[in-house]
């Protein structure tokens, strides 16, 4: 069933496996799936949906966007209560009008916060609205500093060998500032790491970017070698550095495959389900 809108789904048995199982070994209570609707007929009221049809990429863009609606949901009911606004005129002069030059409302909520006044003032709204809008996402929105990390070697096989890379590093650690600090850490030679935490993700990729590019120049100047393995990137919780990703596939080997395997065939199950809209062709279901 939509959550939005209760409508029901109808995904049929053949998506997920062509054995002749028994349904109560297939279906798992309470289990969210992304899937794709297919087919849908407005007189009878059906809606069909697949799950084959939608790969990873899709899986986790409609995830992120489902998690920002459910964000954008919060905000819009708390200013609807504050105000004593109906809600229906909450999304219809707030939320709605945000999506017209944004990807999605939050990241136009996101853009108030850190400055962008123009958005609140196109916005027809009363005084006592706006400012209500914007203690809100001050309150919801705060926005957490975050690490960027990167991984590189350093190669010198000159006379002036291990000095050469801790001038070179130096150096790159001179590009920190009083708000963000440069640090560089050897994870085992001749591996190392950059790492800094900020609030803006734009400028901490470019100041990084920027020191790195300083720890190259001289280490090649000592004749040296510089190899980037890593960009920089924001670590996030599904994400894991050069290091680790060499650390897990010693460690693990063939036993992580069995486990992805076991895993999927588990989870390629089900034939009826609720779900829940998240953009035009793709939804969140619940069995």
């Amino acid at each position: 069933m939509l959550l939005e809108y209760e409508k029901e789904g109808l995904l049929f048995k053949d998506d997920f496996t062509k054995k002749n199982i028994p349904i109560n070994r297939l279906l798992e209570i309470g289990k969210e799936e992304i899937l794709k609707v297919i087919k849908v007929d407005k007189k009878k009221n059906y809606i069909d949906l697949s799950k084959k049809q939608v790969n990873e990429e899709e899986k986790e863009q409609c995830k992120l966007r489902y998690a920002k609606s459910k964000q954008v949901e919060v905000i819009a009911k708390m200013l609807s209560i504050h105000t004593d606004t109906p809600i229906g005129t909450v999304y219809k002069k707030v939320i709605w009008p945000l999506y017209e030059n944004h990807d999605h409302a939050l990241d136009a909520l996101k853009e108030i916060l850190q400055g962008e006044t123009t958005i609140l003032d196109g916005l027809k709204i009363e005084n006592n609205i706006k400012d209500e809008l914007l203690k809100i996402i001050k309150e919801r929105l705060a926005i957490q500093p975050f690490k960027i990390r990167a991984d590189f070697k350093l190669i010198c096989n000159q006379f002036e060998g291990i000095e050469a890379i801790k001038k070179a590093l130096l150096c790159g650690e001179k590009k920190s500032t009083e708000e963000i600090k440069i640090k560089f850490n050897m994870i085992g030679s001749p591996l190392y790491e950059c790492s800094l935490i900020t609030k803006n993700k734009k400028e901490g990729i470019e100041m990084m970017n920027q020191a790195l590019n300083e720890v190259k120049k001289s280490i090649e100047k000592s004749k040296g070698e510089y190899i980037l393995h890593n960009p920089p990137k924001v670590l996030g919780e599904n994400e894991k550095n050069f290091s680790e990703q060499l650390k897990e596939a010693n460690e693990n080997g063939n036993g992580q495959e069995e486990e992805e395997e076991n895993e999927e065939g588990k989870n390629e199950e089900g034939i009826k389900f609720n779900i829940a809209k998240f953009e035009d062709n793709e939804f969140n279901i619940k069995k």
